[in-house]
């Protein structure tokens, strides 16, 4: 599913345009959203740690561990990937994340 563009920010990673926003705070942390800036594919919501300041840097390096380690294809329609960075203080190059909620 798109993101609007009101109210998001655009950014490239691999060549590939995104745009992302972050949700209103909710129990679990911040909610980074994100979808490919073309199409209706698959969207990466990556929930942080109230506290963590998400800057572009961040964002990418997001992005790249969903590609990457957690299988998101952007733009494949798909239903919504969900992770959790647990890191109060995440590495912006290497954020480690993890499916959520968790499996019992």
């Amino acid at each position: 599913m798109a993101l609007a563009g009101k109210g998001s920010r655009v950014i490239v990673v691999g060549g590939d345009r995104y745009r992302w926003t972050v949700a209103p705070d909710d129990e679990p942390g911040l909610a980074v959203v994100v979808a490919h800036a073309q199409g209706d594919g698959q969207r990466l919501v990556v929930w942080v740690e109230h506290g963590v300041v998400i800057a572009p840097g961040l964002v990418a390096g997001l992005i790249r561990e969903a590609l990457v380690g957690h299988g998101w294809t952007p733009r494949s329609r798909r239903r919504q990937l969900t992770l959790r960075s647990p890191d109060a203080n995440p590495d912006p190059a290497r954020p480690a994340l993890a499916p959520w909620p968790p499996a019992q």
